[in-house]
């Protein structure tokens, strides 16, 4: 099992406290769950790519405007930020295992049950319902994150995490496609209260695998009490004690305030501007989800080997190029090449992020950390998505240049992402040597050219050579597995021999210094 200390020298005794059975059992605890974590991610992101794809076009179904739509976004993201400070809360009162439990049967089971019966009811008000029940179902699902976020932070290996949740993102994005198409197949036939039941069917499922994982020790620090301040000096001491982890904090919540000053109006551009249909839409969004989880596993390995920060920056840059593509849409097949650029760049940015969050803060305290991130990031959710709602409402009718409605909307947002990212640049990788860290234009240059241009060569060659040629390539690469093992083993025999000789020579020096003993005469 790997740890956080360094191997000892060779030659140097260490006593180790957990025997060999101890070591043996947490890593077979620590390897079951993290596939238990894979098979729940898999039924639990089905069940939320459900929710979040036809949410929004359920509430324009009920008659929600532009001002709805933003309340809708805005009342989940307050919501979602009011359950943070609880949430950290609990897990020093509860067992993590149990909060998620808690978070998951009220927040995608029991509250979704109203939800489908809604269409059936003919209320006056249906949307002010829906709209307060998602925000109810917010503040459950949320009231798991900082809960959740440490539980994978004390099971997930630190040298592994990019490699591990790219993993993970894979197998659930895979889910969250499949799902994702075949709700716009229901909805089109049979409508949204038996999309949402399946969503439902799909959570119970999660459970039964979530209960599966192991909850490793969590070391509480009980002189630590979990505080927010807003007093300037306190301020300053947060930027002096912790200054990395304040800076990408506010980082981060500039970047979700201009993200949602639009994000919640592409889906109203789509069907009610647009009229591309479910179909399309569904087509659309399947795309983005497709892109994003082919592309997971590729900035996961691409945050291991440059580190965090460089692709915050880089996807930072993508992400905010999104409302600029929609200037430009006006067809249902533009809609398909602005998703597949969205899950391009969302699949980094999502990644690096949560995988710096992780790297950034301390074990002890990472739940509070969390939720202080989270909640600072979620005020600036819910100013943006209603300061975009009521801007929304005051660009309709609207145009400049070639630009009219929404799009305005989009292009503010175009240019506020851009002058967010430009915060990252203030933060360090929290696990790279200063060193190690490359300009960001050089690894800009490697994963948006030299990495994708070699995949695809590699991909050519291969593909076109003869069958001699890839024989020749298969015995190549088992003469360097060996020569890899040979030099692996010969390198351990030479550690074991110099430890040896340390041992034989400490003897030798413990006998030979019996021996003088012996001999020195007695002066008494």
């Amino acid at each position: 099992m790997k740890t956080d200390q360094k191997m000892p020298a060779a030659g140097i005794k260490s006593s180790n406290k957990n025997p060999p059975n101890v070591i043996a059992a947490a890593d077979e605890k620590t390897k079951r769950s993290l596939e238990a974590s894979i098979q729940e991610g898999v039924f639990n992101s089905a069940s939320t790519s459900i929710i979040s794809t036809y949410a929004t076009p359920f509430a324009l179904a009920l008659g929600a405007g532009s001002a709805e739509i933003g309340l809708l976004s805005s009342a989940q993201s307050l919501a979602g930020t009011a359950a943070q400070l609880p949430g950290a809360w609990l897990t020093e009162k509860f067992s993590r295992k149990s909060i998620w439990l808690f978070s998951q049967i009220f927040g995608k089971i029991f509250l979704w049950l109203p939800v489908i019966v809604l269409p059936f009811l003919g209320a006056a008000n249906a949307v002010l319902i829906f709209i307060i029940l998602l925000a109810a179902t917010a503040f459950f699902q949320s009231l798991r994150t900082p809960a959740w976020s440490s539980l994978m932070g004390d099971i997930v290996p630190k040298d592994t995490r990019g490699r591990y949740f790219g993993r993970r993102n894979l197998y659930a994005g895979i889910a969250g496609i499949i799902a994702a198409g075949i709700g716009g197949y229901i909805v089109t036939l049979w409508g949204f209260s038996l999309v949402f039941s399946v969503a439902v069917a799909l959570s119970i499922v999660s459970i039964f695998l979530f209960m599966r994982m192991h909850e490793p020790a969590f070391r509480r620090v009980f002189h630590y009490r979990h505080k927010i301040y807003f007093r300037p000096s306190d301020i300053k001491t947060a930027f002096v004690v912790n200054r990395n982890f304040t800076v990408f904090t506010l980082a981060m919540a500039a970047v979700y305030f201009s993200v949602y000053l639009s994000s919640p109006f592409f889906t109203v551009f789509m069907l009610r501007d647009l009229n591309i249909g479910y179909l399309w839409f569904s087509a659309a969004v399947v795309l983005n989800a497709l892109v994003s989880t082919i592309f997971q596993p590729y900035w996961g390995r691409l945050s291991d080997h440059y580190g965090e920060r460089s692709i915050l920056i880089i996807s930072g840059m993508l992400i905010s190029v999104i409302p600029f593509i929609y200037l430009f849409v006006s067809e249902p097949f533009h809609v398909i090449f602005a998703e597949i650029f969205s899950g391009f760049a969302w699949a980094g940015f999502e990644i690096v992020a949560f995988n710096f969050l992780l790297a950034a803060t301390p074990a002890q305290r990472r739940p509070h950390y969390i939720a202080n991130h989270v909640f600072f990031r979620g005020i600036a959710t819910v100013l943006g998505a209603a300061l975009g709602g009521f801007l929304a409402t005051i660009f309709e009718g609207s145009s400049l240049f070639w630009i009219s409605g929404l799009q305005l909307l989009f292009a503010l947002s175009f240019a506020t992402r851009l002058g967010s990212v430009l915060l990252f640049l203030r933060v360090n990788d929290p696990e790279v040597r200063q060193t190690d860290i490359l300009p960001v234009r050089y690894v800009l240059w490697r994963t948006m050219a030299v990495e994708p241009a070699m995949g695809l060569k590699n991909i050519i060659t291969f593909t076109f050579r003869s069958s001699f040629d890839r024989d020749a390539e298969y015995l190549k690469a088992i003469r360097k597995n060996r020569l890899q093992t040979a030099k692996e083993r010969k390198k351990e025999e030479i550690i074991e021999g110099t430890s040896a000789a340390f041992e034989k020579e400490e003897v030798e020096n413990k006998k030979t210094e019996g021996d003088n003993k012996d001999r020195k005469p007695n002066n008494k």
